[in-house]
């Protein structure tokens, strides 16, 4: 779980999808960012859908079970998000 650079107070899995647009605390009320190996670990997360382009042409799904696919995983990915969410007190480059 995310814990705030700023107090130091761990978020709650629930805190953390209400924010998860936003990135304020809700202890302190300050804006938090995203750090570099987050940001990088979700994008690796982000290519997950795209993989399902390949399995479809491969098994021949039909369109209805490849978009099922889709919507469950996109709602896996962000279940564990909070779990991969680091956070700092500044916008920190990729590199």
């Amino acid at each position: 779980m995310p814990i705030c650079q700023n107090c130091g107070n761990k978020w709650t899995w629930k805190q953390t999808i209400k924010t998860i647009f936003k990135l304020r605390c809700p202890h302190c009320g300050q804006k938090q960012y995203e750090s570099t190996s987050s940001r990088i670990r979700s994008g690796i997360f982000g290519l997950l859908p795209v993989m399902l382009l390949p399995v479809n042409a491969w098994l021949d799904f039909s369109v209805g079970m490849v978009l099922t696919m889709a919507v469950m995983l996109v709602l896996i990915i962000l279940g564990f998000y909070p779990f991969i969410l680091k956070l700092s007190n500044g916008e920190e480059p990729y590199w």
